[in-house]
């Protein structure tokens, strides 16, 4: 499989993990509607520039590689956000006090569809 399929198929799977994971962490207890809207955005980013990649769409590793830069920015601010004040223990409970580590998986894999994306170009 090429770097750019493998990027598309990491954001398909991403994203799709993402928008579900924001409506659980969130349902009932939906915060400041910024603070939820840009896991949708990246979520969004991620399954469109997936899908168009794998169907060679022109635009479609550019948005990739949006979604998936969006995505880290995204994800460090909450990392650094929930580090720097502490996990809301009612969110942190709904996923099993993993919270932090799921944010960091999101940054980690980002990273690495970000990076397959980019050498994608080059294939």
């Amino acid at each position: 499989m090429r770097a750019g399929q493998s990027s598309a198929w990491l954001a398909l799977i991403v994203g799709a993990s993402l928008g579900g994971f924001e409506l659980l962490v969130n349902w009932g207890q939906w915060q400041w509607w910024p603070f939820w809207l840009v896991d949708f955005v990246a979520s969004a980013l991620l399954i469109g520039g997936g899908l168009l990649t794998l169907r060679r769409s022109e635009p479609g590793l550019r948005l990739l590689c949006a979604g998936w830069a969006f995505a880290i920015g995204m994800a460090w601010m909450s990392f650094a956000g929930n580090f720097e004040s502490g996990v809301d223990p009612a969110r942190a409970g709904r996923v099993a006090g993993f919270y932090l580590a799921l944010i960091g998986l999101m940054i980690a894999t980002s990273l690495v569809g970000l990076m397959l994306a980019l050498t994608a170009r080059r294939d």
